[in-house]
Formats: structure tokens, C-alpha cells, sequence
């Protein structure tokens, strides 16, 4: 593989004219653009070509795309046309994009193409999963396309009323019609990688326990947790006689169910066609853990089973990503297989250094024997337009820049990581958000904090180079 260095003047004469459908070229020099198949990929690393984006394996895990190459991604999370029409700077944007108004189709448009050119200029190849594709036409890199399903986000929940019933016939109709409405236009898309559902979603009780601002996001009081919100469901619901099947089970009688829930029912037949009889959040002198973990199982189970059915019947051809887990908050091990028997891969969120995921992904890649992709992460800088930024801070750009460099690069060296979407594209400043802005790797007027973008210009040339010499050389396909 023929080596270029890197150069300023470079990167610079690479970005050219770069629109909506621009080829794909690596905006550094160490890699030559006839090393790079049309997706991106690295043409000497070869797989069987299959039309779409899939996953295989010979001495580590790779995406594969369309063409048989090796792929790894390097994407950019939330490039979201509100970020270039606050009050602050929509006036600018409109000079700059050379349109009077800000909601015709012409500014989508370069709004679109600056997206596209900062990518490139960025050193990506993906645009990821947080990102309307709505916005972007015709899209012409590899890219990663969100389904929601449920909003049991934590940022989404509204309540109980988020947890629906996925026993329900109900539940299966609301996935199927969102599949058709988002997947099956994309059946025959070769650029699109895959569709990731909820991100972030609320499990366990590390997910719904109150907390204050974390650096993956704000404060939250105690939260509802799917099993509580079951249970507590009418007679009727599908989901509530899969509880109460599953107490039968794990319970002598009824007696012993009582005595752990400080309850009174007659019977197990009370219990069905009793409705919100037990708290929606986690009550101190309850001990429901270990019910509330197993039929958590069964919910999840379910939900997979249901919603990459309706995916699968309109769009066989993509993967399916499943719930970018929150690593910071990690769900246990059997709840990460559980995902994996349904998913292609295991998609994972983790604001914090390579040290603070090692020992979580060592575990997730052992029990799922599935690739892992870092889908949202990053470090961020305070300042007085952003006080309260989301993300590990940093003390300025610069530190900034070595500790994406590190964590990045030690995660890309591994065989199991398939690839990290960097959170996120421009500022958020407070008079948009009062709380947790989110940093991005511009200011909202268009002026880069580098030496981010030569940092990750270099990681992205890189990238190959950085996932070969995580194996041993061997081009043999082990695993599909």
C-alpha cells in the first residue's frame, strides 16, 4: 500500500468542489484514491461481494461493502439543519449559503453540502446514525439510518406511556408501519449500512436511576423501567399475563409473591386483573430486582423479535444495528447476548477513555462473539457560549484533540470495533439550549477548533493502516 505524508496544503487541495454527490475520497494522502473502492472501502482487503453492506470477519471484524471491500467507519453524528438557523446565526448562514430564505429548498440544500464537505474535511466516510437523512437527498457515502420504535430514550420518556405493551398486536402494527414508512423505500439503497433502533433506551435501574448531569447528558429523577410499567398494566394486556406467567413460575404461590412486594392478592388471578397496584419507579423496601431482570429479558426478546421482523419483511437486505446501548450505564451481560441473537452487531455509546470501555467491550465481544461499534461519543470544551457541554471536558482544543487521537486510535486497534460516530457536528450555544450544549468541531458561524479537524484528518487517513495491524495479515473470511 503505497504511503503519503500528511500535508496541510494536501488537505486543503483534496477538498475541491465537494456536493451532495461527490465520490468519496479521502481527504489525506496516505491512502491513494485508487486504493479505495467507491464506498470507501479498502480494496485489498477483499470479501465476498454481496450488493449491500454486511459484517464479516477473517483476523478481526470488518464492515464489507456492496463491492467486497473492507470497511471501517469513521462517521459524523447530528448535522442538523436547526444548528445553521438560531436566532444568532441564521443570518449569517444566509449570506454565506447565498439564500434569502432559510427554509427554502435551495438553503437545505447547501446546508446539505457543507454537511458532505466537512466530512470529507474531517477525514470521515460515514454520516451517522443521529441525523435526519431527510435532509439529504440522494445520499451518496455509506450511511446509518435510525428507527424508533419505542422512545424509551432518556432524553424521550415521557412517563409510563413510553413503555408500550410489545406482546400487543397492537405493538406489531406500529412497527410495521413504521418499517414500510422508513425501510422498505431503502430496500435497494447500496449506501445505506444499516438502521439502528432506540438510542440510549432506559433498561435496567442504572439507566432509570436519578442522577445528576453525567457526561452523557442532564439530570433525571427516577425513571419508569419497562417491567414496572407491565405489571402494572390492566387484565387485558398481552404483557400482563406474560408477567403474571413468568411470577407463576418463579413463585411456590402466591404468599411468597405477597411477602416480596408487600401486597395482598387473593390470588395470581387478583394479581392479573389488578391495575397499578406497585410503584412505576424503583421503591427502596421492594425487592424486585431479580423479577424485574428476567422479565426484562422477555420484553427485550420480544421487542427484537418484533421489530427486526417488520424491518426483514420490507428490507431484507441491510443490518440491523439494534439499541446503541449506553456503555456508561452498561446493561448486564445476558441482556447484551439477548441483543446480540437478534442484531448483526453490537452498537454501544460511551462518553470516556479507552480505559474506562476496555474492560466492558473485552466482556460484550466474549459473550456476543458479534463485531462492536462505537455509535456516539466525544470529548468537548467549555466555554461562555457553552458552559455546560455534553461529553468528557477538556481544558481546550488542543487537549481536546489528543484525547480523541487516544482513545480512537486504541479503539480501531482493536478486532472486535468496527468503527466510532463522533458526537457532533457545530456548536450548540446556550442561548439555544440552556443546558448540555452540545460541542461540535465548528463554531455556528463555520470557524473550525483546530487542530480538531487536521487530528481527525490524520486518524481518518489512517484508519486502514491502524486496522491491519490489529491482525496477523490473513485475508481468509472466517465468519459472514
Amino acid at each position: 500500500m503505497q504511503q503519503r505524508p500528511f500535508t496541510r496544503r494536501g488537505l486543503l487541495k483534496n477538498l475541491g468542489s465537494l456536493g451532495l454527490v461527490a465520490t468519496l475520497r479521502p481527504v489525506c494522502r496516505s491512502l491513494a484514491a485508487e486504493d479505495l473502492d467507491r464506498f470507501g472501502g479498502l480494496k485489498s482487503v477483499r470479501f465476498e461481494a454481496s450488493g449491500y453492506f454486511r459484517v464479516a470477519r477473517n483476523d478481526r471484524w470488518w464492515f464489507v461493502t456492496p463491492d467486497g471491500s473492507a470497511f471501517l467507519s469513521f462517521g459524523l453524528n447530528h448535522p442538523n439543519k436547526d444548528y445553521v438557523r438560531q436566532d444568532y446565526n441564521i443570518e449569517h448562514w444566509k449570506r454565506e449559503f447565498g439564500v434569502g430564505d432559510a427554509y427554502s429548498p435551495e438553503f437545505l440544500a447547501a446546508f446539505a453540502a457543507k454537511t458532505m464537505k466537512d466530512i470529507r474535511y474531517f477525514g470521515m466516510n460515514t454520516l451517522g446514525c443521529h441525523a435526519l437523512k431527510e435532509d439529504f437527498g440522494r445520499i451518496t457515502i455509506p450511511y446509518i439510518q435510525g428507527l424508533f420504535f419505542v422512545r424509551t430514550a432518556y432524553w424521550l420518556v415521557q412517563g409510563p406511556r413510553s413503555f408500550p405493551d410489545v406482546f400487543s398486536q397492537a405493538f406489531q402494527q406500529h412497527c410495521e408501519r413504521i418499517a414500510q414508512r422508513v425501510a422498505a423505500p431503502k430496500r435497494e439503497d447500496p449506501y445505506l449500512m444499516g438502521y439502528t433502533f432506540t438510542n440510549v433506551p432506559i433498561l435496567t435501574d442504572r439507566d432509570a436511576d436519578a442522577h445528576g448531569e453525567v457526561p452523557w447528558g442532564r439530570s433525571q429523577p427516577n425513571m419508569p423501567t419497562w417491567p414496572r410499567v407491565l405489571r402494572n398494566h390492566p387484565g387485558s394486556s398481552p404483557g400482563k399475563k406474560v408477567y403474571v406467567d413468568l411470577m407463576r413460575e418463579r413463585y411456590t404461590g402466591i404468599a411468597e409473591f405477597n411477602r416480596t412486594y408487600q401486597s395482598s392478592f387473593a390470588s395470581f388471578e387478583d394479581l392479573q386483573n389488578t391495575a397499578n397496584w406497585c410503584p412505576f419507579i424503583k421503591a427502596g423496601d421492594i425487592d424486585d430486582a431479580a423479577d424485574d431482570h428476567e422479565f426484562l429479558k422477555k420484553i427485550l426478546d420480544q421487542y427484537y423479535s418484533v421489530g427486526c421482523a417488520a424491518v426483514r419483511k420490507v428490507d431484507p437486505n441491510h443490518m440491523i444495528f439494534g439499541d446503541p446501548l449506553n456503555a456508561n450505564t452498561a446493561p448486564p451481560d445476558d441482556i447484551v447476548a439477548l441483543m446480540a441473537r437478534h442484531c448483526d452487531l453490537i452498537a454501544y455509546q460511551c462518553y470516556g477513555n479507552y480505559d474506562l470501555q476496555r474492560p466492558l467491550l473485552d466482556r460484550w465481544s466474549a459473550v456476543t462473539k458479534k463485531p462492536l461499534f462505537h455509535a456516539d461519543s466525544s470529548f468537548s470544551v467549555a466555554d461562555e457560549h457553552m458552559p455546560d457541554p455534553i461529553g468528557v471536558v477538556c481544558a481546550d482544543h488542543e487537549t481536546r484533540a489528543r484525547e480523541f487521537l487516544d482513545c480512537a486510535t486504541q479503539l480501531l486497534a482493536r478486532p472486535d470495533i468496527v468503527g466510532w460516530n463522533w458526537c457532533g457536528w457545530m456548536d450548540m450555544w446556550s442561548d439555544w439550549k440552556s443546558d448540555r450544549q452540545h460541542t461540535g468541531l465548528q463554531n455556528p458561524f463555520g470557524k473550525y477548533h483546530h487542530p480538531m479537524p487536521e487530528t481527525m484528518a490524520r486518524f481518518g487517513a489512517k484508519l486502514y493502516n491502524i486496522g491491519l495491524n490489529s491482525t496477523n495479515g490473513s485475508q481468509r473470511e472466517t465468519q459472514r
